[in-house]
């Protein structure tokens, strides 16, 4: 590891650079690219360029290496920003190539980290299916058969950010259907491979920068090579990959309530009622005073999850607890805002409808509030502990 691995001077340096970033690139341009609907691969490539993606991956992988209190300041920072642009933070800098990194084969690991973490490919994590939500693993019909060398895949899957714009996927899919969750094996699927299809699903209430999809497999056929750790073996992988995406949304969680924050505080300090500023009034204080103090709360346990996996942990619990609290907070908050904005809250030249939206979102992303609620009392009645399946869990791969 690098010795500015959890620096807090590196972190917030890190975090000032993608702030003054937004502000400059993105907060200025977005009415204008959510016009024009196109997808921002420029940004993305930006990102990359800047070193947003690399945070937790070692040097010869294209990474920076100063760890996961790094990432979490810059999904936090992009939440901030734009909420629809903070999803990079899963599919280029944790979910995908990390999750790809830690139990990919050398080669596939060459062949895709370094380009998704500099933005050069992008990426996409292809797990839940139109009849499958909390238990996408248990109900999953998407098989693949084994022919030869390759694997051949049929099925299709639903809800998949960044699909139709993304170079590569990652793609659960079931091995032996009599073998129940340790039937499922990962794979690694570049997206231009035949029988591969992403049909963008309108999302209004989400805006343009961050599409959804389904995601059709017909015949699709990958080598072997491109197994995920080994056949049956993808519920292990899946539940690494959430672990990290877990600490990413609830950071980027954490991001949009200081935004909401921040916008009801400087419209209670300006706007005007009864011949006073809203703000002096007693029931917006209160308001005020709650998001203030719970996005503090939230924001102490995003950093302290990433410490954890800073020392070389898992943090598998922290950060499902993360997630689960700065969920909440960040709901509490975007409703209190728009509150007090009152009707201008829905005028299309204020993001806080955006915000009301992307906040129950990221209450469903990487695991949905009520199934977090009781992984977490099962975890603490004792009955079922979330860090069970670490025994078999890799080490991150590096290449060089």
């Amino acid at each position: 590891m690098n010795n500015s691995l959890g620096d807090e001077e590196t972190v917030e340096a890190l975090a000032r650079l993608v702030r003054e970033w937004g502000r400059e690139r993105v907060r200025p341009f977005v009415q204008e690219r959510e016009a024009a609907g196109e997808f921002p691969r420029d940004l993305y490539a930006e990102m990359g360029e800047l070193g947003f993606f690399g945070c937790v991956f070692d040097e010869s992988l294209g990474g920076t290496d100063v760890g996961f209190a790094a990432l979490a300041a810059v999904a936090e920072q992009l939440a901030w920003v734009y909420p629809p642009l903070s999803a990079a933070m899963n599919l280029q800098a944790a979910t995908v190539p990390l999750t790809i990194a830690n139990w990919g084969d050398p080669d596939v690991i060459a062949r895709w980290v370094p380009d998704l973490v500099a933005g050069r490919a992008l990426g996409c994590n292809a797990m839940t299916e139109p009849a499958g939500g909390s238990d996408f693993l248990g109900s999953m019909r998407t098989r693949a058969v084994r022919d030869g060398s390759d694997w051949v895949l049929n099925g299709s899957k639903m809800w998949i950010t960044n699909a139709n714009v993304a170079d590569v996927a990652v793609v659960y899919a079931r091995t032996d259907p009599a073998a129940g969750h340790r039937g499922v094996t990962a794979f690694v699927v570049p997206t231009h491979t035949s029988g591969f299809e992403a049909t963008r699903v309108p999302c209004r209430g989400l805006g343009k920068l961050m599409p959804t999809n389904s995601v059709s497999l017909v015949d699709v056929r990958v080598p072997a090579g491109n197994v995920l750790g080994e056949e049956g073996q993808g519920f292990v992988v899946a539940m690494n990959a959430l672990d990290y995406g877990r600490l990413s949304v609830a950071a980027r969680s954490v991001g949009l309530a200081q935004a909401c924050l921040d916008a009801a505080l400087e419209y209670a300090d300006q706007r005007e009622a009864f011949g006073e500023k809203i703000g002096s009034f007693q029931m917006v204080k209160k308001q005020l005073a709650d998001m203030t103090c719970e996005v503090a709360a939230a924001r102490g346990l995003v950093r302290a999850a990433a410490a954890k996996y800073d020392t070389g942990d898992l943090a598998t619990r922290e950060s499902s607890i993360a997630k689960y609290f700065a969920g909440e907070v960040c709901n509490r908050a975007a409703q209190a805002t728009a509150d007090i904005f009152g009707g201008a809250a829905f005028s299309d030249d204020l993001p806080i409808g955006l915000y009301l939206n992307y906040a129950k979102l990221w209450q469903t992303g990487e695991g949905s509030a009520n199934i977090q609620a009781l992984l977490i009392a099962d975890d603490a009645l004792g009955w079922r502990r979330m860090d069970r399946h670490r025994t078999v869990l890799r080490p991150r791969t590096t290449v060089g």
